[in-house]
């Protein structure tokens, strides 16, 4: 079980912290500029206009002003959904891929794209009105993300999610696109997130801006930081208690054979090939509760990420890696768990053992 744990969290742990990164790779976002500090994306606030400064950087090809918080759906009872506000000619919303409907345009107030796992699951076709925060939004198109976490997301004007959120002229993050040359050279964009960083308002004061590239951003994230930390924190106290429970184990199977231990010993066994019988026990038993734990494992991550009333909303990421390290793991809670019981069966002598009734 513990195991089945490990495989289970760890995998949509990491499986949310992949989906994040691939989607701003897909829309093209190579640099994210926040204020100093700061990792917890909504609670990042930066004056729009900061964003035509970054502009005139040299190697920046664009820059998308973005406005994103999580907001409660009136409509399905739906919590904690991403809320993207994106300038309707921004080269993020361009990006998208709209399946159903049509992209967002100035005039489009109140109007929003759903992403086609949050349409399905709302029941929302594109012309009907959905309830965000109390405001009745408009639902203009429905678009395919790149990814489950993507898919579950919306997006709308950038100044109707600022008005929304009482937040006008701001924006929690500066999406910034590089042009091609400056991409590829990492000394290059070293240059272009210093000359960011040294951005300057009208007044000659710093705009105290922190420019880190997308994947950096993303794993250096509150969110996805306590998504881990969750996860491995749960599976150590899983780890815990069943290397309790498997020394319990080899301990009752050392006091239960404690005379066929005594004649071993009475026929010459050393003590330390006797502590390596009870240890090569604990480590088969850790190498096959592993084993079932992986298939128990992988099974449940499937079975969660395609239930119904999950509404799509995780997605299991099971890696080789992940699967070794559990496997590694349950290894050394065998030889913890034997421990012990290995240590009681090595000190009986074999007249102790021989009269043990």
């Amino acid at each position: 079980m513990a195991v089945a744990t490990t495989v289970a969290l760890v995998g949509f742990s990491r499986g949310l912290e992949h989906s994040t990164i691939e989607v701003y790779q897909a829309h093209g976002i190579d640099l994210v500029a926040v204020r100093t500090g700061v990792t917890q994306q909504n609670t990042s606030s930066l004056n729009e206009s900061a964003g035509d400064r970054i502009r005139r950087v040299p190697g920046v090809r664009d820059v998308n002003p973005s406005q994103t918080d999580l907001v409660s759906l009136g409509d399905g009872g739906l919590v904690g959904i991403p809320l993207h506000g994106w300038p309707v000619d921004g080269f993020a919303m361009q990006s998208l891929s709209v399946t159903e409907g049509r992209r967002l345009t100035d005039g489009d107030q109140w109007g929003v794209l759903l992403g086609a796992g949050l349409a399905a699951s709302l029941d929302k076709p594109v012309g009907g009105e959905l309830e965000i925060e109390s405001q009745k939004f408009k639902v203009v198109g429905i678009f395919t993300g790149l990814n489950v976490y993507e898919n579950m997301t919306a997006v709308a004007r950038l100044i109707d999610v600022q008005q929304l959120m009482d937040r006008p002229g701001q924006v929690t993050e500066l999406q910034i696109a590089l042009d091609g040359a400056t991409a590829g050279d990492a000394a290059a964009v070293a240059e272009v997130r210093r000359a960011i960083e040294a951005v300057r308002d009208e007044q000659g004061q710093k705009l105290g801006l922190s420019a880190v590239p997308a994947r950096q951003y993303v794993e250096s994230s509150t969110e996805v930081g306590l998504a881990r930390a969750m996860a491995w924190g749960t599976t150590a106290l899983a780890l815990v208690i069943g290397s309790l429970q498997l020394l319990n184990t080899m301990l009752m199977s050392v006091i239960e054979r404690i005379q066929e231990i005594g004649v071993l010993v009475a026929l010459g066994w050393r003590t330390s090939r006797v502590v390596r019988m009870v240890l090569y026990e604990a480590l088969a038993l850790s190498a096959v509760g592993a084993t079932v734990g992986i298939v128990l494992g992988v099974l449940l991550v499937r079975w969660l990420s395609s239930a119904a009333w999950m509404g799509g909303l995780l997605r299991p990421e099971v890696s080789p890696e992940v699967l070794l390290a559990s496997l590694v793991v349950a290894l050394v809670m065998g030889a913890v768990g034997g421990s012990y019981p290995a240590w009681r069966a090595a000190r009986l002598s074999a007249a102790q053992a021989l009269r043990y009734e």
